[in-house]
């Protein structure tokens, strides 16, 4: 009977262990785990991860995720240079800029070691690096010119009429902003066009004013009724929205007359207005800027004097100095403004801080210089309140250079884009065959490249 009894106990003790197996080797694992990344040299980066604690019902609370880049000298761009300062995210958002910033255990940290870290780079002209609209569904995570803005310190670009984030390896939070300008096609050359574009904005000029009499009366006067708004459709309710303040116009211009009659019209039914090209724009910057308008230009760009007029035509590489003085945002893209390995750092001069550097070079200071490719550039798009600097409370787009970022020989070591890091120059092939700070240069030969030919008589 005893015996019995005990292979009756042994069996309700197996069965017991056999319907909690995953219970009891969860309380034998260890509660937290940490690991640490090896050195590399330049700024090293160490990963400290700790697991959640289980909560009542067992499952993971999730924790948030850490970032901080430590003793680098940090370009806010709209406020002060702090040298050995510390970034800190939290979940993709700036949380502290300082020198004394408390760093959570948790924390994901790299240390920059003197380096610079500068907002990501934003390109408002930028072709090949995402697909075509929607761009979450076309683009090629993986490719080659997403691999290489980065490399170039680009984290937000324009494409197609949308700002869209560069996210090597993943598409989560890539949309910054749908629909951020209106097309407006207006030109010189076309007098019956340019008269009807503007009876068009006269008529929605009219009904939006109706529409706010009757928005103040209608409480009052019972018998108001609304303005009839059955006609507003296609291209009036782009003008419905341009005069509303709902979207921005933008507009290829070049020429002196195109850019001041735009700037009138801008200027007379109150709309927000981006140029695009505006190479004639020192001519009638002080219009310009009386006007509100914004510019997209290329300080590069060499038109010559046109003999045929008397007064000063063409282009000068001071055009983005005089448009800045009087007023104007600007935004500066290079002449290509397609993305391959052929147009960026160590391979030529075609990048786009090297196009901010040449507006340097007309006049614009350095810090003027770095706003047309970050702060102003947001602004032109319209997404400065997420990216475009570094403050407390937008987007954990940042990068970290070995130098000056406008200085043709700065690499881009890091890219972080949302709090995580997009591209690492250590891991990547692509500058490989640029050597790294402090590694002496490879002894050039005079039997290997370049070769210098001798002439025999």
């Amino acid at each position: 009977m005893i015996l019995i009894a005990a292979l009756a106990a042994f069996v309700l003790s197996s069965a017991a262990e056999a319907q909690e197996p995953q219970k009891r080797r969860r309380t034998r694992r260890p509660d937290t785990q940490a690991t640490t990344t090896q050195a590399t040299t330049g700024p090293t980066t160490t990963t400290a991860t700790t697991t959640a604690a289980t909560t009542t019902a067992g499952a993971e609370e999730k924790k948030p995720h850490y970032f901080a880049v430590t003793n680098a000298v940090v370009h806010t761009v709209t406020g002060p240079v702090l040298e050995g300062a510390t970034v800190l995210c939290r979940d993709g958002k700036l949380v502290a800029i300082g020198r004394e910033v408390r760093l959570p255990p948790e924390c994901e940290l790299l240390d920059a070691r003197g380096w610079h870290v500068y907002p990501g780079l934003v390109a408002v002209s930028a072709t090949g690096i995402h697909g075509a609209a929607p761009p979450e569904h076309t683009t090629d995570v993986f490719s080659l010119s997403m691999l290489s803005a980065a490399a170039g310190g680009i984290t937000t670009a324009l494409s197609g009429n949308e700002a869209v984030k560069l996210t090597p390896g993943a598409v989560d939070d890539m949309i910054v902003r749908k629909n951020v300008f209106f097309n407006l096609s207006y030109t010189t050359n076309n007098p019956l066009e340019r008269r009807r574009l503007r009876k068009d904005l006269q008529r929605m000029r009219h009904y939006l004013r109706d529409l706010r009499r009757y928005e103040q009366v209608k409480d009052k006067e019972k018998d108001a009724k609304p303005p009839d708004k059955e006609w507003i459709k296609g291209r009036f309710e782009d003008y419905r929205k341009l005069l509303s303040g709902e979207t921005t116009a933008i507009a290829a211009a070049d020429r002196t007359q195109e850019l001041r009659d735009l700037a009138d019209l801008a200027q007379q039914f109150g709309f927000k207005l981006v140029v695009r090209g505006a190479f004639e724009g020192w001519l009638v910057a002080d219009e310009l800027g009386r006007a509100g308008v914004s510019a997209i230009v290329t300080p590069r760009t060499r038109v010559p004097l046109d003999e045929r007029y008397s007064r000063p035509t063409g282009a000068t590489i001071e055009n983005a100095a005089r448009l800045h003085r009087s007023g104007v945002t600007l935004a500066v893209v290079p002449a290509q403004t397609g993305v391959s390995p052929g147009g960026l750092g160590g391979r030529d001069l075609l990048h786009l801080n090297m196009e901010a550097a040449f507006a340097v070079r007309g006049g614009m200071t350095n810090d003027e210089a770095l706003r047309t490719i970050t702060i102003d550039a947001a602004r032109v798009l319209g997404i400065d309140d997420r990216v475009g600097s570094l403050e407390v409370g937008k987007d954990a787009d940042l990068i970290v250079c070995d130098g000056d970022i406008l200085h043709y020989m700065t690499q881009v070591h890091y890219t972080v884009v949302n709090g995580r890091v997009a591209y690492d120059k250590s891991k990547e092939t692509l500058f490989a065959h640029i050597r790294p700070e402090g590694k002496p240069e490879v002894p050039v030969f005079d039997d290997q490249w370049p070769r210098r030919l001798q002439w025999r008589q």
